[in-house]
């Protein structure tokens, strides 16, 4: 079961039985826990939801309204300098290539991932998702719960999600940074270096022209800045992704006066 902040009132008969679980106040929950609990006979009550309907609970629905779209809307932006930016100089990532998105090391803020969890609810496929970052946790399988890999053919693969990924898989091989003195440099990576030098080195000697290009850091504090409490701080992936479903989930599914 996924940990999660959540406080909970066991209520239990004269044989220490449990027979009725009543949720005075929840900072997160994750839509599967009630089903499981209804499976085991246990009653779910409203109680505590009712008496914060007005409160923390509606807090947490409005917490993210809006967020989405706006993270969203400047994703199209950088999409927009990206493709400029492959126009310009050819650098694009080689057909089926998944390298970057089968390491086990790629982090994400919530909020760059909250266009993905609210798609994720769009579709009506929150509860196979959090079923899969359920198996990858307790296997110890820090990759990416939506990537799609090709059987027989190592790093190669897609994600199902492609539109909405992240800010990290959207600029990774294609971002530029400044380094110490100001200046642009190109961060792309080994598998496009080894595969197309002679567009890298276009990239990297044609940044003078003046092209906009997307610069990451620039791009990340952007989006970052719409909401500190959950833009700055890097989480693997999953866990990303599993916090981001959590804290949409009073946007999308739960009503805060009835648990169904």
């Amino acid at each position: 079961m996924f940990n999660c902040d959540t406080n909970i009132v066991q209520s239990k008969s004269a044989s220490s039985t449990p027979v009725a679980l009543e949720i005075f106040h929840l900072n997160c929950i994750i839509p599967g826990w009630i089903s499981r609990w209804q499976k085991i006979g246990l009653p779910v009550f409203g109680m505590g939801l009712q008496k914060r309907s007005q409160g923390s609970l509606c807090m947490m629905a409005d917490f993210t309204r809006g967020l989405p779209s706006e993270v969203l809307r400047i994703y199209q932006e950088i999409d927009q300098k990206t493709a400029r930016l492959q126009v310009a100089f050819g650098l694009r990532c080689p057909s089926l290539c998944g390298a970057c998105c089968d390491n086990p090391e790629v982090e994400a803020t919530v909020l760059e991932i909250l266009p993905l969890a609210d798609e994720i609810y769009r579709r009506n496929e929150e509860e196979p998702v959090l079923l899969v970052l359920e198996e990858k946790s307790n296997q110890g399988d820090f990759r990416c719960a939506l990537y799609r890999a090709d059987p027989g053919f190592p790093k190669s693969g897609r994600c199902s999600y492609y539109e909405f990924r992240p800010l990290v898989c959207r600029l990774f091989g294609f971002a530029f940074r400044r380094n110490k003195f100001g200046n642009l440099e190109l961060s792309t990576c080994k598998v496009i270096k080894e595969r197309t030098p002679e567009a890298v080195h276009r990239a990297e000697t044609g940044i003078s022209e003046g092209l906009d290009v997307p610069v990451y850091q620039e791009s990340f504090m952007r989006i970052a800045s719409m909401h500190s409490g959950i833009g700055y701080r890097r989480l693997p992936i999953n866990l990303a992704l599993k916090e981001a479903l959590e804290r949409l989930y009073w946007k999308t599914r739960a009503n805060p006066i009835h648990v169904r």
